[in-house]
């Protein structure tokens, strides 16, 4: 977590889950991602690039210090991969990000512990007296429950994955190969509409790379990173088709 004027996307009230305070509260089954009716961009870790392949665009946000990013929506306050219900589109791949809401890892002020959260304002983390069908956070010795615990260690590999992308991420910065760029899309309704605010790598400028560095990149596995990054592109046309099942379906 950053700072309170600052949360983490999604993320409203985040609070340090303990024993002594949570011992009677119980998570809600869901499969439910309502909450991210409004984003059109859902944070990726690098190790994520080939499951969303076939279904994002990726791309990076954040200037200096870039972060990939799965596209989700066209227009502004609208993620086509949510359904009416709520659920996530079929055979659509889930980001991490997402998967572990309402949980989250904060860092104690001396960033020497990790300490498990969660938005306390999701609605899924309530008191077993009012939801009796809830799985209890805790077992009776203090420590997670069988419901609580995967999402624990999704919580730790996401954060483990974000911290081996720093390397990755500083290397594509420095070496000045992204560039900012926009798309302009029509829609059938004679409608345009433009995305931007985030960039991609260019292709020229990542071939005029010195061959040391790029050998040294393959020999990383970030050239892969980079090759998925690229073919994501193709996965623009596929929002437009779907954007326009939305239209057709209003």
């Amino acid at each position: 977590m950053t700072t309170q004027t600052q949360l983490p996307l999604f993320y409203r009230k985040p609070q340090v889950l303990r024993f002594e305070d949570h011992k009677a509260m119980g998570l809600v089954g869901s499969q439910d991602f309502s909450f991210t009716a409004e984003a059109t961009a859902i944070p990726l870790s690098v190790s994520e690039f080939m499951p969303s392949i076939r279904h994002y665009p990726i791309v990076f946000v954040g200037g200096k210090e870039p972060s990939p990013v799965a596209i989700v929506g066209l227009k502004q306050g609208r993620n086509l991969m949510l359904e009416e219900d709520g659920a996530w589109a079929a055979r659509t791949y889930i980001p991490a990000y997402i998967r572990r809401y309402p949980f989250i890892l904060v860092q104690s002020p001396d960033q020497d512990t990790r300490y498990l959260a969660y938005d306390s304002e999701s609605g899924r983390i309530k008191p077993l007296s009012d939801a009796p069908d809830a799985a209890p956070i805790f077992n009776e010795d203090g420590t997670a429950s069988k419901a609580v615990e995967p999402m624990l260690h999704l919580c730790e590999a996401y954060h483990q994955h974000r911290a081996q992308d720093t390397a990755f991420l500083k290397a594509i910065s420095e070496a000045d190969i992204l560039v900012a760029r926009h798309v302009d899309m029509d829609f059938p309704d004679k409608s345009r509409y433009r995305l931007d605010g985030f960039s991609v790598i260019d292709i020229e400028r990542y071939r005029a790379l010195p061959a040391r560095t790029l050998k040294q990149w393959t020999e990383k596995g970030w050239t892969d990173a980079i090759a998925l990054h690229l073919a994501s592109a193709q996965n623009w046309g596929l929002l437009m088709e779907r954007n326009q099942r939305f239209v057709k379906s209003a």
